[in-house]
């Protein structure tokens, strides 16, 4: 059969047609182009709208072992391609074979749970003689029943149904003694839940004849543990939960649900989130079956992130009545917060407890008050050149100690560790020595007053030629050629690049008079240095805009705002117009009151119309260096230059608070 558009009066040929191209497609995707105009057409016919807007099922039927689905919530099943495919061809075999263990007779087929397509046997129909196959339909909706009755009407295949039941599956008693060669039943979701497909077949296995088969013949639910090791994927098998088949069918008749009891033993792993994976594969009969992912019945499910203790038992038992489901018990294993001086995590000293904290965070598993840690926390990813934010992202990568010990060992390869952890202990009772003095006093009275100040030329011309090589290197950019400097790269964020470390950069920290100046603005020697980050703002054009960021603060907005710097150095000589950094000047002084006057949330006060701000744009030469008070509110700005604007982002903060 092509795929063609189906004629307004689906009839019986075209059925059969549909029937003998579905026993045919080889693939899901060949099915689907299939399934979806007769599903259209068989809809229209018994007056369905398969997609209802503001669909809540509210014709579901609760039973005593799990909920029947709606009518309508039955039809939808019928998109699912696959499902539909493998179920046709596989009860297609079931019934040939059947004719052949009883040629003279009708092959009995008990159809439970039929919905208003009778969607996995309604194509064979038109293949079977009513003295080939005679088929008891049994849906608990008589609405169900109503529709599948017009259908096999209009199709003139009435003949091969010779009964049609309104009743509970679970529960169904037949008036009179029978028994059947088939009983189909797709009653299910994945992992078996929600949906009364156990209880189905252990009712209704009874009134299977002697060589009977349930459809389908077995549902195979497995349980796999999952896990990252240092960015590699592993999995390993733990064992079957069960499978529901007729051998099972008949034990659970009998009273014994001890298949519905289990252990699966954890096999030994670094500590660290797994995740438990759930699997269903379905036999519809012989080899015809519906693997992992292959249909929405064989989707796995996952209890994701679970703390599990290596090589511990996880104990699950499946309930029945109600809502069907699993119920998982397991032993989690949670991190000890270690000392500081546990240096076992790349030997770096308060590296591992860093690392604990920020698990333990995430699963708001905490207890211990880590507050005043802050700073120790920033200056070990500082100290150690890694920096802020590159370093927090890496910790919440980190599943696993070893992941964060992969990511600092390149970090340390060139430090002394030694030294470096004694810097860091030194940190908690270091004390101030002579603040240098090395801005006069009119710098020191702009300070106070506008909230800002560039010191001129604490980076040579060649130290800024060279850090802008960097930056053109690390773009893969020429400054010669514009065109190449608009390239969509992952490298950046809006303007800024995610280059934190590189000799050149480290170099420009390590000027001694970039740390005077800031000691001096703190009051105070007991400073760490960031390891910062750098920006491209290039020119605008008819297709690059400027993305940000505007001006906004970098602190939360909750009064009192602390004292503290911000800065940078320009890596160009940059004019007002050429993107240049733009501040609020003197805001520093009036914050806490307009604060306490807005009436507003902090988040609210980020959101200003900067137009109606006194904005100003400061205007520098290479190697000049900006700090402001982190009170001003602040920004880069478009770039209506030719030329595009460089800086390497700087700053300094207590050791201690």
């Amino acid at each position: 059969m092509q795929v063609q558009h189906i004629k307004q009066r689906f009839n019986c040929a075209d059925l059969e047609r549909f029937g003998r191209a579905l026993l045919d497609c080889p693939s899901s995707g060949l099915s689907k182009q299939l399934v979806d105009p007769v599903l259209h057409q068989l809809c229209e016919l018994i007056d369905l709208e398969l997609h209802p807007e503001f669909f809540t099922d509210p014709d579901a039927t609760a039973t005593a072992y799990g909920k029947a689905v709606s009518p309508t919530t039955a039809a939808q099943c019928a998109e699912d391609a696959e499902r539909g495919r493998v179920f046709t061809q596989g009860l297609y075999q079931a019934i040939c074979d059947q004719l052949q263990l009883t040629p003279t007779q009708p092959v009995r087929l008990l159809y439970a749970g039929t919905g208003p397509l009778g969607w996995l046997l309604l194509p064979l129909l038109p293949l079977f003689t009513a003295q080939q196959l005679q088929v008891t339909a049994l849906d608990i909706h008589q609405w169900s029943l109503q529709s599948l009755k017009r259908l096999t009407g209009h199709f003139g295949v009435s003949d091969r149904i010779c009964d049609w039941v309104c009743a509970d599956a679970t529960a169904w008693q037949p008036k009179v003694e029978q028994y059947f060669d088939l009983i189909l039943s797709e009653t299910m979701k994945h992992l078996l839940q929600q949906e009364p497909q156990v209880q189905v077949f252990r009712h209704l296995q009874q009134f299977l004849a002697l060589q009977g088969q349930l459809i389908p013949q077995q549902i195979k639910l497995d349980a796999y543990l999952e896990w990252t090791e240092q960015q590699q994927k592993k999995q390993q098998w733990l064992g079957p939960l069960f499978t529901l088949d007729l051998a099972l069918c008949h034990t659970l008749a009998s009273g014994d649900e001890s298949a519905f009891y289990g252990e699966l033993l954890l096999p030994e792993f670094e500590a660290g989130p797994v995740d438990l994976k759930l699997t269903t594969e379905v036999q519809v009969y012989r080899q015809h079956w519906l693997k992992e992912q292959q249909s929405q019945l064989t989707l796995p499910r996952y209890k994701q992130r679970l703390m599990l203790q290596p090589a511990s038992v996880v104990r699950f038992e499946y309930q029945q009545l109600g809502e069907p489901d699993f119920d998982f018990q397991y032993t989690e294993l949670w991190p000890d917060l270690c000392d500081s001086e546990d240096t076992s995590c790349a030997g770096l000293f308060h590296a591992k407890r860093l690392w604990q904290k920020t698990v333990l965070k995430r699963y708001k598993k905490l207890q211990a008050d880590v507050t005043d840690e802050w700073v120790l926390d920033k200056a070990l990813l500082d100290l150690s050149g890694i920096g802020l934010e590159p370093g927090i992202q890496a910790l919440h990568r980190s599943n696993r100690l070893s992941d964060f010990i992969a990511f600092l060992t390149p970090y340390l390869q060139q430090l002394d560790i030694h030294a470096l952890n004694q810097q860091l202990r030194d940190l908690k009772q270091q004390s101030n020595g002579p603040v240098p003095q090395v801005l006069n006093a009119e710098q020191l009275e702009f300070w106070q007053r506008e909230g800002y100040l560039v010191v001129p030329a604490v980076l040579s011309a060649e130290q800024c030629r060279q850090s802008r090589e960097v930056i053109w290197q690390y773009l893969q950019a020429d400054p010669n050629q514009p065109d190449s400097w608009y390239q969509k790269t992952d490298k950046m964020q809006k303007i800024m690049l995610q280059l934190f470390h590189h000799p050149v950069l480290d170099a420009n920290r390590e000027v001694p008079l970039i740390r005077q100046i800031f000691q001096q603005l703190w009051q105070r020697t007991d400073l760490v240095m960031t390891t910062d980050r750098v920006s491209f703002n290039p020119p605008e054009t008819a297709f690059w805009s400027f993305p940000g960021p505007d001006m906004h603060w970098d602190v939360e907005l909750i009064t009192p705002i602390p004292y503290a710097t911000q800065g940078l150095i320009y890596l160009t000589d940059t004019e007002a117009q050429q993107g240049a950094f733009s501040c609020v000047p003197g805001f520093h002084l009036k914050i806490d009151d307009w604060i306490k006057d807005s009436g507003k949330s902090a988040m609210e006060l980020q959101q200003q119309n900067w137009a109606d701000w006194p904005v100003k744009a400061i205007a520098a030469k290479a190697g000049d260096l900006i700090i402001w008070h982190q009170a001003l509110p602040h920004g880069a700005s478009r770039n209506l230059h030719h030329l595009p604007r460089m800086v390497h982002y700087i700053n300094m903060y207590p050791a201690k608070v």
